[in-house]
């Protein structure tokens, strides 16, 4: 019925048509409502890095919209001329237009020729639907006049402007004009304009990419279009027909940064932000027409790509990936990645593990550099930095980790005993027993694990095994850069992110990164944590590559056999960590190395200290001091000598203090402790060693020199030597030569002592000899007595006099050259000088727990 209606060709009927239309129920005619079909047109999506570069555009359909005020009016007048010059007047549909085209299309049955207009045309494109039968484009026309109805001119036009398909892959006249001519819409020119017009109608015929006659053609005829409908003189469009096509293709450029967009995308397609599930979200991504501003800077990631490719140049060696943020934001700043490009194909590699979830990249354990999380828990638990302990390899668990299925016996690098280490000295060398020690006597590795989530590590295979704290769990370059940078941070940690936000097509923000911080460590352990983690730069693993001639703290991490190197660094207002391996994991070898083996402190170092040091340029990053770690606390050593050697040791412990034992010669009973350093009474940092002497109970007992006529100096030497001490009074003499010199001593020489702590001054201990020192009679001073009449009272001539045997016992008065003061005289000024303890074997028990809490930081930064 209705193809009759129309191939009656009267414009009455049309007129009466149009005004039927407009008033019927659309629920007669079965009709879905236009506001569940109508969609906004698939637009493009772009990817922005920090400085508003265009990293890579995102698309099911190549689009871009703008708005019809941006649009000029030579642009707007082309495409109206062309498709709709009755635009401006009717109400969606022009029924003459159709009338007459009707005609044409009744014996077919079906609509085989056009007559529809702009409005009609949209609903089409927005629908989806394409109008071949009579009740389509009856359909089609109750739709167009609604929305006329809803919208106005302008809001229609701007919608099928940005709408419109116009060949190679472009929608919308903006994207056209800068895929055809390189040039915004606004800087259109009219031929330009009528060229774009005319594709319209015929998008592969009228291509002037393939076929730039038969578009010139197509051009002239719409320009002639322009000049009927007078938005162009007769004489400008014959003019503008002589326009040569010079057309300046700009096609879309790939992704600059097509690991780092990929990572993006993965991110955006776990946003919840964007749609309810992962189809809408990538529906919204790539037709959405949405502003993705990330935090990528273009001249840090330059640097991060070049710092590796200088040091690793020979795509068929190793690979590295480095991983920059700020730790005062989490912001990514580089993701730099080489010497192969990402991707698939030669000198192509999707195996990068920087960032978790990318192309075939998976996480790589990272030796141990993962020590720096049991420092932490470590400190939190309260063992002090002082704490030391002897670093035999291998070690064996006796506490958290004894008694594994598979028995773990970690040793030191090459094998090789550590000696006895506090904790700067095994940060600084890297010692595994050390931390092993750590982590089966104190922490455990649950705490470990704990605290290493905490600051930043993210990765789900992560557990609580032992062997966690060499490094035996997988980690990426990311996230290492991240926890690395709570420390940075003052313990405050910043979620890492790469979208600072990201916009709608409208311009709101729909979805924004960043501000995700926490306080995941107390500042005074970060800051004691970040001195300890300098060792490593100033005079340890990483001390041969890695000064960047500022404060910077780091550690390395190197895997068994050499398949994977670490190295992780920061400064206050930058960190980053830096992996180098292969693909497939193989033993690196490198002659730029120690030894050949590539350690973290070698090729990964190099890297990390080329990266940071233009990095730091490149920002403009002023130098900033780390903050000092709060005072460590101090305890007063116990006197323990005397005291068997467990007993000595669990005295030391209990007051927070580590003990080591040397072994030898005396005659003293063996086990006996018989020397401390430092000595009893010491005020030092609790968790210190202190050493211990320790007789093995065979050495001979020692004998009193004869001292008289020595100097003071000479007669505690004389002493020192002996194993004894020396208390010093003083004496009047009256002549002048004795002043200074020893006068007299008790006991006599060649006496044989037992050796102990000192006594009083005027009653010699056992180990003690007092000497008399002369010194200038003054007037308060009492009379001389009369010189004794024996002449074993003489002083000897020489100092080497040998003793007899048969001197009188201590207890009797001692040997003097002048006469012996009476017990009135002024108190005699004393000097006890302990001898130091000797050196001998060790003594097999040499430790003690040293644990204490450490207090709240106090101060201010320096």
């Amino acid at each position: 019925g209705a193809g009759l209606l129309f191939g009656a060709g009267l414009a009455p009927a049309a007129s009466v048509l149009s005004d039927a239309v407009t008033t019927v129920d659309r629920n007669l005619l079965d009709f879905p409502p236009l506001g569940d079909i109508v969609r906004e047109p698939d637009e493009r999506s772009v990817v922005l890095a920090a400085d508003g570069s265009v990293l890579a555009v995102l698309r099911a359909f190549n689009r871009t919209t703008v708005p019809l005020d941006e649009i000029p009016e030579h642009v707007q007048d082309a495409v109206v001329a062309t498709e709709d010059a009755r635009f401006w007047d009717h109400r969606g549909v022009n029924w003459e237009a159709v009338a007459r085209a009707a005609v044409g299309n009744v014996t077919a049955g079906e609509i085989t020729s056009g007559a529809s207009t702009i409005t009609q045309q949209l609903v089409k494109n927005l629908t989806g639907r394409d109008a071949q039968t009579v009740e389509r484009k009856l359909q089609e026309a109750v739709y167009a006049i609604e929305l006329e109805e809803r919208l106005d001119k302008e809001q229609i036009l701007e919608l099928y402007l940005n709408d419109v398909y116009l060949g190679n892959g472009v929608y919308g006249i903006a994207t056209a004009a800068e895929f055809y001519f390189g040039k915004d819409v606004g800087d259109l020119t009219i031929p330009e304009a009528a060229l774009l017009a005319g594709i319209i109608r015929s998008p592969e015929g009228n291509n002037p990419v393939e076929d730039p006659i038969d578009a010139i053609l197509r051009r002239n005829i719409v320009l002639g279009q322009m000049a009927r409908e007078e938005f162009l003189t007769e004489e400008q469009a014959r003019e503008l027909k002589a326009t040569r096509l010079e057309l300046d293709l700009s096609p879309l450029p790939e992704d600059s940064e097509p690991f780092f967009v990929s990572y993006v995308r993965r991110l955006l397609l776990a946003d919840p932000a964007l749609g309810p599930d992962v189809a809408s979200r990538d529906r919204l991504i790539l037709r959405g027409g949405l502003e993705i501003r990330t935090t990528l800077q273009p001249a840090v990631q330059e640097i991060a790509e070049s710092a590796v490719r200088d040091v690793l140049p020979d795509v068929e060696g190793p690979q590295a990936a480095l991983v920059a943020v700020d730790p005062r934001s989490g912001a990514i700043l580089a993701v730099g990645f080489g010497p192969k490009e990402f991707g698939q194909g030669p000198g192509r590699t999707e195996v990068l593990p920087a960032v978790p979830g990318v192309g075939s990249s998976f996480g790589r354990q990272p030796g141990s550099a993962f020590k720096a999380f049991e420092l932490v828990a470590a400190l939190e638990d309260g063992v002090s930095p002082a704490y030391t302990v002897d670093t035999p390899s291998p070690y064996v668990p006796s506490g958290f980790c004894a008694g594994l299925d598979t028995p773990w016996r970690p040793g030191n690098y090459s094998d090789g005993g550590g000696g006895s280490l506090n904790m700067a000295q095994a940060t600084a060398k890297s010692s595994n027993v050390y931390f092993a020690h750590l982590v089966d006597e104190f922490t455990g590795p649950e705490k470990l694990v704990e605290v290493a989530r905490r600051m930043g590590i993210t990765s789900a295979e992560l557990q609580p095994n032992c062997s966690a704290v060499l490094g035996g769990e997988e980690v990426y370059p990311l996230d290492m850069a991240s926890a690395f940078g709570t420390l940075a941070n003052d313990g405050i940690h910043c979620r890492p992110y790469a979208i600072a936000e990201v916009l709608d097509r409208d311009g709101a923000v729909i979805s924004s990164g960043g501000g995700s911080c926490e306080q995941a460590v107390e500042p005074g352990i970060a800051h004691r944590a970040t001195a300890l983690l300098r060792g490593p730069i100033d005079n340890g693993t990483a001390s041969r590559n890695g000064d960047i001639g500022r404060p910077a703290a780091g550690k390395t991490g190197t895997t068994q056999d050499y398949n994977d190197a670490w190295f992780a660094g920061f400064i206050p207002q930058l960190s980053a960590a830096t992996w180098v391996g292969y693909e497939v994991q193989t033993p690196m070898r490198d002659p730029r190395c120690s030894g050949g083996n590539v350690t973290g402190g070698c090729l990964p170092t190099m890297i990390w200290q080329r990266f940071m040091t233009a990095a730091i340029a490149a920002l403009d990053l002023p130098v900033e001091p780390f903050p000092a770690p709060p005072p460590l606390p101090t305890g007063t050593v116990p006197d323990v000598v005397g005291q068997p050697v467990e007993e000595a040791e669990a005295v030391l412990a209990e007051a927070g203090f580590g003990a080591e034992a040397t072994v030898v010669g005396d005659y003293r009973p063996a086990g006996t402790v018989i020397g401390q350093s430092p000595a009893g009474g010491t005020t030092t940092e609790t968790g210190s060693l202190v050493a211990l002497t320790v007789s093995d109970g065979t050495g001979e007992r020692p004998v009193v020199p004869n001292l008289v006529g020595l100097t003071e100096a000479e007669a505690r030497a004389a002493l020192a030597a002996a194993n004894l001490t020396a208390t010093v009074v003083t004496v009047p003499v009256d002549e002048p030569k004795q002043v200074g010199l020893v006068v007299g001593q008790r006991p006599p020489p060649g006496t044989a002592l037992d050796v102990a702590p000192g006594a009083e001054p005027d009653s010699p201990g056992v180990g003690e000899v007092v000497i008399e020192v002369g010194r200038e009679r003054t007037a308060d001073d009492p009379p001389a007595s009369p010189p004794p009449s024996t002449p074993e009272t003489e002083p000897p001539t020489t100092p080497s006099t040998p003793p007899s045997p048969s001197e009188p016992p201590p207890t009797q008065p001692p040997t003097s050259a002048a006469p012996s003061e009476p017990p009135s005289t002024p108190p005699p000024t004393t000097q006890p000088s302990p001898a130091p303890p000797p050196t001998g074997p060790r003594f097999p028990r040499p430790t003690g727990p040293g644990v204490v809490p450490l207090p709240a930081p106090t101060g201010t930064d320096p």
